[in-house]
């Protein structure tokens, strides 16, 4: 074989070396070992004799006279199987980690994992991920083409796999339409189910028998051979032998014939597979991750797999394999090597064919050697065209320009005589066409490179292509399938024309595939399916369907004629004005007039957890029109309630809109009203006049307040209450009882008091005024019912004057009485007027804010005067030296200012307790001074 003019001597760069200066010392010239075409390169060029003179060769000259193109757009012929692949995460490494940190903090307080502990393991495990997807050396193609021969009569079947997690294989016929293209009729039953997802399906190409008595037996073999079909999971190889079935001429029988687990193949996964069908029986090589390369057979019935080719190397390769024609050889790539195998003249026998030498390039497919004995070579950087005679170097390379990739693969395909190269890769759907063949013997590029329309997305991930190749040597037409990430498959028809031909502007349009209806339901199932994200999924993202409750509140509601909306606004108007003397249940709370509106009419059928979403009777036409004319009862309302306050003035804050008259208020929100045009409905202007009612008649159902008491009248107690009641004013009734306030009365805001029994020693609880009285001091502390003791609720705060209980007599007197003011007026008129039950109070406390002293006791012995005695408080435990510093406060030092005693003075012999009762002590003696030293 001819070949390009290049320089393939390995130099030694240490006898090569010459002594130079500056930069020209470190340059190196490599020899240049084969020619590679790159876009807008020559490459490489010779002179061939034609006739009797010379002329110049390129290696890429566009001489050919034929293009590929597409006969009609893209079909998808079966659904998808798969759900949606999940959405992508946008959360960031640190966000993760700070949600980790949290997650640790609240469900494991006792463990102490730092923040940037959990960021840098959840950084490590998203690189290797990245570096795992970027290096799967087990990804293989998913969907191929397998043909029966049955007779003199060619059948095809399109395998590839099915399911939510691609672990059925299903096997569809393809039939032939006007002759040049290939329908698919789907089928929704699977053939066979893995226990693991599928990873590779190879067909098996048939093998070259020599000899005239092998021909003659492979002509009477061809008439009735079976196909074989190679499935490749997560931990084993299945072979099936496909046959015509008797019963229907489009089915297919798979039949398990061979099956190598991972034990059978040194304890490793198998990494790819390639199968031979010959006369005699299916013949399979398979490799797994580390290189080692078994073979499989079935003779008579028995299966023998036997490892053929070892490799020194334990670490895991990106390793592919190709069974040649001739059932003796097979090409192999590993890594950055590829080699032949020929096991003619030994198990262990290798010839390199090529090695990689740019750092950075790994080999990802090789292809098996064709009639011309040519082997084709995908590498991440280029494809190499290469003799399998000739090991020395390869004939042609061509730059692909693609990025880092290992699962790029070339096929090759005969069309019009014309072989033809297709660039394929898993993660995009871009496939490049090279017309490079043999012409001339030297290996040259026929025409510049073309894309294939794109049958999917052209930048999304899928399971791989099968090309249907034309039956005859000489057809013109080549059927692609395209197998999408959720299973679905796609077709795209080409035709192999002339160049002179022009094509039409546009091709066929696509058409519309009619599906059984098993089919159609697999693609209702596919697109209900969600996919199963874990335990943890519905915490991070879920969705609700609110349309249903849409439907049912604002197009499917029934509304309630004119007639039965008059008469249940009449009955709660009718109602709400005797509410107070008609409810048997107390109320503990304050109303508004909405609530009062809500508990006079009839029970609404639609009840929800807040009565302000569930309407009143009033909330409707009825009542919009009840409450335009002023039949709302307000003024009642107010003048029958015990307590009421206007909140109208604090709404009109917020909302200026909102007037007295009913009118000017729905006048102020016709501003908010939507733009008129010639596209809105006369249902449109009907609901925006109803919201505006509503909105108004809100408004003023809640601009009143009611309460069941006055807030300043005494609240109702209980048993336990009063006990305590009866029991602190005999204790201030008593001369030995302490002068502490009562305990805070609550009105409407009561606190929560903790039940909490302590039990006595002999193991009974204690009595009930006991822990009652416990449980008021403990809640009210005593300087808060100190201060609360004189403060007189509903006290005007403008006239409230603050008499001091520590300052001189003259001071001390009844507290003023506040002044008149509008509120209590109308609360007296209020009481005058109707005539409420009086509530149960405690008895009155004996002791006055002004706390008394006690009488002045005379001693029996004349004594030095002393200032008169102040009663026993709690302040008086106050140290002197404390007493002192608190000065501007209002407890001075000094005794308090008591009026005079009516008792008479009564002799004592002792007024105070103590060793000297009270007495002052006798006067110390002057210390004698010490002497220092000395005499």
């Amino acid at each position: 074989m001819d070949s390009w003019p290049g320089c393939s001597e390995e130099r030694d760069a240490s006898s090569q070396k010459e002594k130079r200066k500056g930069k020209a010392q470190d340059k190196r010239i490599e020899p240049w070992r084969y020619p590679v075409l790159d876009h807008g390169s020559i490459g490489a060029a010779t002179l061939k004799r034609k006739n009797t003179r010379y002329e110049w060769s390129f290696a890429a000259d566009n001489v050919s006279e034929v293009k590929l193109l597409a006969s009609e757009g893209p079909v998808e012929v079966f659904p998808p199987t798969r759900p949606k692949p999940s959405r992508v995460s946008k959360v960031t490494s640190l966000q993760r980690a700070e949600q980790g940190a949290q997650f640790i903090r609240t469900y494991y307080p006792d463990v102490d994992i730092p923040a940037e502990l959990i960021r840098a393991e959840i950084e490590e495990d998203e690189r290797a991920t990245r570096a795992w997807k970027s290096s799967d050396i087990f990804s293989g193609n998913l969907v191929d083409v397998c043909t029966i021969q049955l007779a003199r009569k060619t059948m095809s079947f399109l395998a590839f796999p099915m399911g939510e997690t691609n672990t059925q294989l299903n096997i569809s016929p393809l039939v032939t339409r006007s002759k040049s293209k290939l329908d698919l009729q789907p089928k929704a039953t699977p053939v066979y189910t893995f226990e693991t997802p599928i990873r590779q399906i190879v067909t098996s190409s048939p093998t070259v028998e020599h000899g005239r008595a092998k021909r003659k037996k492979a002509l009477i073999s061809n008439a009735t051979r079976d196909s074989f079909l190679g499935v490749r999971t997560m931990g084993s190889v299945t072979l099936f032998q496909l046959k015509a079935s008797t019963f229907r001429n489009d089915t297919a029988e798979t039949i398990p014939i061979l099956t190598a687990q991972r034990s059978d193949l040194g304890d490793r996964q198998p990494a790819d597979m390639s199968f031979l069908s010959s006369s005699s029986g299916p013949i399979g090589y398979i490799v797994n991750d580390i290189g080692d390369i078994y073979r499989s057979s079935v003779l008579e019935g028995k299966t023998l797999i036997e490892r053929v080719h070892a490799r020194e190397q334990s670490e895991q390769v990106l390793c592919r394999i190709a069974a040649c024609p001739s059932r003796d050889r097979v090409v192999a790539s590993f890594d950055t090597s590829a080699s032949l195998l020929d096991f003619r003249v030994g198990k262990e026998k290798v010839y390199d064919l090529y090695t990689v030498s740019r750092p950075g390039t790994r080999l990802t497919f090789i292809d098996a050697p064709d009639d011309t004995r040519t082997v084709r070579l995908t590498s991440t950087d280029e494809i190499l065209w290469l003799d399998d005679r000739n090991t020395r170097r390869p004939l042609l390379a061509v730059k692909h320009g693609r990025e880092f990739d290992i699962t790029l693969a070339a096929r090759t395909y005969v069309l019009t005589k014309t072989p033809l190269t297709f660039l394929t890769s898993r993660r995009n759907s871009l496939v490049t066409v090279y017309d490079v063949s043999r012409t001339d013997q030297l290996v040259q590029s026929r025409s510049a490179p073309c894309m294939l329309p794109p049958i999917l997305n052209a930048d999304g991930a899928h399971g791989g292509y099968a090309f249907q190749p034309p039956t005859l040597s000489g057809s013109t037409h080549l059927s692609a399938f395209q197998l999408s990430e959720r299973g679905s498959v796609s077709a795209l028809h080409l035709d192999h024309l002339p160049v002179d031909v022009i094509p039409d502007d546009t091709p066929e349009p696509p058409r519309s595939v009619m599906w059984p209806a098993d089919v159609e339901k697999l693609a209702q199932d596919a697109d209900m399916m969600q996919a199963n994200q874990g335990v943890l999924a519905g915490r991070a993202h879920s969705i609700t369907d609110l349309q249903p409750a849409y439907q049912k509140l604002f197009v499917e509601r029934k509304k309630e004629s004119i007639s039965a909306q008059s008469n249940a606004v009449f009955d709660t108007l009718e109602r709400m004005p005797a509410f107070w003397q008609d409810t048997d249940v107390p109320v503990e709370h304050l109303l508004t007039t909405f609530d009062i509106a809500l508990r006079s009419g009839a029970e609404p059928a639609d009840a929800s957890r807040n009565d302000w979403f569930t309407g009143s009777a009033l909330d409707s036409a009825a009542g919009y029109r009840a409450w335009g004319q002023g039949r709302i009862p307000r003024k009642e309302l107010a003048r029958r309630s015990p307590w009421h306050l206007d909140v109208s003035p604090s709404i009109r804050r917020h909302v200026p809109e909102f007037a007295q008259d009913p009118e000017k208020t729905l006048e102020n929100f016709v501003r908010y009203n939507l733009a008129d045009g010639p596209d809105r409905t006369a249902d449109s202007y009907r609901r925006e006049a109803e919201a505006r009612s509503q909105l108004a008649l809100d408004l003023t159902l809640a601009a009143d307040v009611f309460a069941s008491q006055y807030p300043g009248q005494g609240a109702m107690t209980s048993f336990d209450e009063d006990m305590l009641n009866i029991s602190l004013s005999t204790q201030a009734m008593s001369l030995r009882g302490d002068l502490e306030p009562a305990p805070v009365q609550f009105g409407f805001l009561r606190p929560t008091r903790s039940k909490d029994p302590s039990p006595r020693r002999d193991g009974t609880e204690s009595d009930t005024n006991a822990e009652t009285e416990d449980a008021s001091k403990s809640s009210t502390p005593l300087g808060v019912r100190l201060l609360l003791q004189e403060w007189n609720i509903g006290t005007d705060p403008n006239n409230y004057t603050y008499h001091d209980p520590y300052g001189d007599t003259a001071e001390v007197g009844a507290p003023a009485a506040p002044r008149p003011t509008k509120q209590h007026a109308r609360l007296e008129s209020l009481q005058n007027a109707v005539p409420t039950p009086a509530p149960t109070q405690r008895p009155p406390t004996i002791a006055t804010t002004a706390p008394r002293a006690p009488p002045v006791v005379v001693a029996s012995q004349p004594l030095a005067p002393r200032k008169p005695l102040a009663a026993a408080r709690t302040q008086d435990t106050i140290p002197a030296q404390s007493q002192r510093l608190m000065n501007g406060t209002s407890q001075p030092t000094d005794t308090w200012a008591a009026p005079p005693s009516s008792q008479e003075p009564l002799a004592a012999t002792q007024v105070l307790p103590g060793p000297h009762g009270g007495r002052p002590s006798a006067a110390k003696k002057k210390s004698a001074k010490k002497r220092i030293g000395g005499f």
